[in-house]
Formats: C-alpha cells, sequence, structure tokens
C-alpha cells in the first residue's frame, strides 16, 4: 500500500471528501470537467468518469482502481479536484467563502444568478424542462427560478424524476454557459435574460416535423426527406402544438414588456425580423422564431389568410 503522510491526502482527507460528496448536485459531472473549473487536469475523460465511480471506494481500495494503480499523483489530483469542486459547490465548507460566518443560509446560487445578471424571481414555467420535470414544480407550488433552484438543491440524489433540473443546477454552479442557454434565455454576450433567445427555446422545443412546416412557411428550401417528416404530423397535433407556442409566447412578452415592445415595433415596420433573433446564432431555429413573432405582430387581423394567418389568429391579436 502507498503511504502519504500529508493529512491532505490522508485516508482520513479522502472519508472526509467521500462523505461530502455523496450529497453534492456536481456527483454526477464529468471530473475533467470539474478539473478545468479548478485548473487541474484530469487524465481521462469520458461520460463514466464522475466522482461516483470512485467515492464507492474507501482510501485503500481507491489505490487498487484501473487507471490509479501505483499512481498517488492521480489520487492527489482526483482529491484536489474534489476538495475544490466542494469548495465551491458546498457553501457550509470551512473553505468556501459563499455564507457569512455562523450563517445557515445558502445563497451561492443567488450570487451565481448576480454575477449572470440573471432575475431570481423569473417564473419557474418560462424555464425550459421536460414535461415531468415542469409537472413536478407545478406540483410542489414552485412559482420562480430561484424557488426552483433551491428545491433542486434540496431533491434526494436517488430521486428519478427531475434529472434535467439537476443537470441545470449543474451547469449554473460551474457558470456552463452552453448548460445554462438550453434552460434560460441567456444571452452570453451581453448577460441578463432576453426575449429574442426566450422565443427561439420555444421554436427549439417544437416537434421536429412542425419546425419544418414552419421553416417551409419562410420560404426554406427543405431536403426530400425533411419534407417526409413535414407531411408526418397531423392538422391537429400541429395546431395543438402551435397553440400551446403562441400562449408562452404572449405569456413571455408580459414578462419582456420593453423588448416585446421592440419587437413589434420591427415587426410592423423595417421588415426586418430575422435579425431582430439573430443572437440565437442557429439560422434555422432564427427563421422559425421569426414565423411566430411575424405571426403574432405582423400580419392585420384582415390579412390573415393561409397557414400563417391562422397562427396570427391564435394569438388573438
Amino acid at each position: 500500500m502507498i503511504q502519504d503522510t500529508s493529512d491532505r491526502y490522508s485516508a482520513e482527507e479522502w472519508e472526509h471528501l467521500r462523505q461530502r460528496f455523496l450529497n453534492s448536485i456536481l456527483i454526477d459531472t464529468e471530473i475533467a470537467i470539474l478539473g478545468q473549473n479548478a485548473s487541474i487536469t484530469w487524465p481521462f475523460k469520458g461520460s463514466d468518469e464522475t466522482p461516483s465511480k470512485y467515492i464507492e471506494y474507501d482510501f485503500e481500495e481507491l489505490q487498487s482502481v484501473p487507471g490509479l494503480v501505483g499512481k498517488m499523483s492521480r489520487i492527489k489530483k482526483l482529491m484536489d479536484i474534489l476538495r475544490e469542486t466542494l469548495a465551491f459547490d458546498d457553501p457550509f465548507s470551512d473553505m468556501a467563502d459563499t455564507v457569512e460566518v455562523g450563517s445557515e443560509i445558502d445563497d451561492a446560487f443567488e450570487r451565481i444568478l448576480e454575477k449572470l445578471e440573471i432575475p431570481e424571481n423569473y417564473p419557474a414555467e418560462f424555464i425550459h424542462f421536460s414535461p415531468e420535470t415542469k409537472e413536478l414544480l407545478k406540483a410542489e407550488g414552485i412559482e420562480t427560478l430561484i424557488q426552483a433552484i433551491h428545491y433542486g438543491q434540496d431533491m434526494s440524489p436517488s430521486m428519478l424524476l427531475g434529472g434535467d433540473l439537476k443537470s441545470f443546477l449543474n451547469g449554473l454552479a460551474l457558470v456552463d454557459e452552453p448548460s445554462i442557454v438550453k434552460h434560460l434565455p441567456y444571452r452570453r454576450t451581453e448577460r441578463n435574460l432576453h426575449l429574442a433567445e426566450a422565443v427561439g427555446l420555444i421554436a427549439r422545443d417544437l416537434d421536429q416535423p412542425i419546425q419544418l412546416e414552419l421553416l417551409s412557411q419562410a420560404g426554406v428550401s427543405l431536403t426530400d426527406d425533411e419534407e417526409m417528416l413535414r407531411k408526418r404530423a397531423g392538422q391537429d397535433i400541429v395546431d395543438t402544438a402551435l397553440k400551446q407556442a403562441m400562449v408562452h409566447f404572449d405569456a413571455l412578452c408580459a414578462w419582456f414588456t420593453k423588448e416585446a415592445a421592440d419587437l413589434e415595433q420591427v415587426c410592423k415596420t423595417s421588415g426586418e425580423v430575422e435579425r431582430y433573433f439573430i443572437a440565437i446564432n442557429e439560422p434555422r431555429r432564427e427563421r422559425v422564431a421569426a414565423v411566430l413573432a411575424r405571426a403574432k405582430f405582423g400580419i392585420p387581423a384582415s390579412e390573415r389568410r393561409g397557414f400563417l394567418g391562422k397562427i396570427s389568429g391564435m394569438f388573438g391579436g
């Protein structure tokens, strides 16, 4: 057995790290990613290379794990990564500065939201989660973003539902912007939340045949395979999905009032609606978002004919 006399790399310290990581929201995050956040390189990559893979072993067993045999330097790296991660993830740690001494209030995520200029009271119903997670939050009476975060922090690691909520918290804890924008309309270049990205998320969540229908209506050329897929969705399915999207769009405009007024002005004057959505940075999703925006703001009631006119009528505008 390899011995190390340093307290930082002792069996007692490993046991301490193991126990604290059992309830960490980052337990299933790749160690290589955690290492990047701690400026430490981990030699292995892969979805199975997570803290949960290693914390099942005690210190002696750890030294017999493939890849760590005879590699005390790697064990030290592993412990350093876990230690640095917990300093960020665990606000009650003596290594963390996320709470005041003697306080029992965990405000780590509040500080992250403040840094990113994301409002804590952003409606939970606007966060893009799976239908199951949305139903779970609704059943628990969760109304705001910060309430959803606190609920996720208190969830049991063994809970089957809410996996995307846990993933969202992981990304937020690491300030991983690609992960954050999957769930929130966050603009990386300007921070804060924005209507353009919010409509882009509505567009993204539409089933592919419906997205293709909207692209076709916008004059985008589709491949033969895409045309076949577009025609698979029945009209009732299309109408139901678009009606839900319209309701969501209306609610977003009530939250993003100033940006909604700006978008309406663009739709009714310049006609360069696609440019409004350029921050989405995905051309096809920008086009789908633009179609929805034109349907909401840009088609007078007297001119509502055909498919786009039908969509516009769903807004009741």
